[in-house]
């Protein structure tokens, strides 16, 4: 709040940072339609994906997979969604005509089982001619260790930490609790990459390099309106990232995005720190930005959206 307070007397505004980003409702604050955000993104570096207000039978999910080339698995989303929530992989017609029936607007995307998983945080000072990559964080999936005789549901209970997700998994994949891994089998139970899921957040920020600043600069330089946001996205190597090849973004988040690296902090004073930084450049940004004419979002507009989001 210190910080968000610096930046009202620094810009005279009170929701400064709906500026930040042009292309984006509300800069990306809450509320934001995934379907327009990923229209922005180029088609070399996202996954392959189509938005849809319908419910399915089993003739129609599988009139949509063809005609869009998908396989199974597939990945659903609501269009309108925060940390994870309804997010699913997908693997028969069953469960994805039982998914349209729970979601008015949703998105389904293709399945990319590319190894590394990471959220990249780049932003760039409009009146600059080059951006930067200030966090990296791998996402490590809930996983249990095998010992031959325990099953998965045993072995989440014994973990202090993944017992916290037990009701997760019972939710989202009954059937895997029964599952015996065999002994130094790393099982992966959960396959989205967020907190709630189970997923570690890892700092990755070693991996930041002047070439990939380079490479992000040159991408944040095509999705136009765009200048704080965090990508995430899917790639097979660390070297494939800095060589911007291979990279597969299915999902771009505005001003709200966190620096997920701060999670991995030897204590929550450096946490916050790097919260703070990142709020700092958010400030600049969107200074910046008002000097050249762009509009925070009127309060009224904030305000109704608030109502409809938390409260409608």
């Amino acid at each position: 709040m210190p910080v968000y307070f610096f930046g009202v007397l620094r810009t005279r505004k009170l929701l400064y940072f709906t500026a930040a980003n042009p292309s984006i409702d509300m800069g990306g604050f809450f509320g934001e339609k995934k379907d327009e955000i990923l229209a922005l993104i180029p088609e070399k570096y996202k996954v392959r994906g189509v938005h849809v207000q319908r419910t399915l039978n089993a003739e129609t999910a599988k009139q949509l997979l063809l005609e869009n080339q998908f396989n199974f698995p597939v990945v659903l989303k609501p269009n309108v969604g925060e940390r994870g929530r309804d997010v699913r992989v997908i693997h028969t017609l069953e469960e994805m005509v039982a998914y349209s029936y729970s979601q008015e607007d949703y998105l389904v995307q293709e399945y990319i089982d590319y190894p590394i998983e990471l959220g990249v945080l780049y932003s760039k000072l409009p009146n600059a001619s080059s951006g930067e990559v200030t966090s990296i964080t791998e996402k490590a999936f809930l996983t249990v260790i095998g010992d031959g005789k325990s099953t998965v549901g045993d072995l989440l209970k014994s973990s202090p930490r993944n017992s916290i997700y037990y009701e997760v998994v019972v939710r989202d994949f009954p059937k895997k609790l029964h599952t015996v891994p065999a002994m130094g089998e790393r099982y992966v139970v959960h396959r989205i990459g967020n907190h709630i899921k189970g997923t570690r957040f890892i700092d990755a920020n070693k991996h930041i390099t002047p070439k990939l600043n380079a490479i992000f600069t040159k991408m944040g330089d095509e999705v136009n309106g765009v200048f704080y946001g965090r990508y995430d996205l899917k790639v097979p190597t660390y070297a494939d990232l800095e060589a911007g090849q291979n990279i597969k973004i299915f999902e771009l988040n505005g001003v709200s995005s966190e620096p997920g690296h701060i999670y991995d902090q030897s204590n929550v004073f450096k946490a916050y720190y790097g919260l703070a930084e990142h709020w700092l450049r958010l400030i600049e940004v969107s200074h910046q930005n008002i000097k050249k004419g762009v509009k925070p979002t009127p309060l009224s507009k904030f305000l109704l959206q608030v109502k409809n989001h938390f409260f409608g």
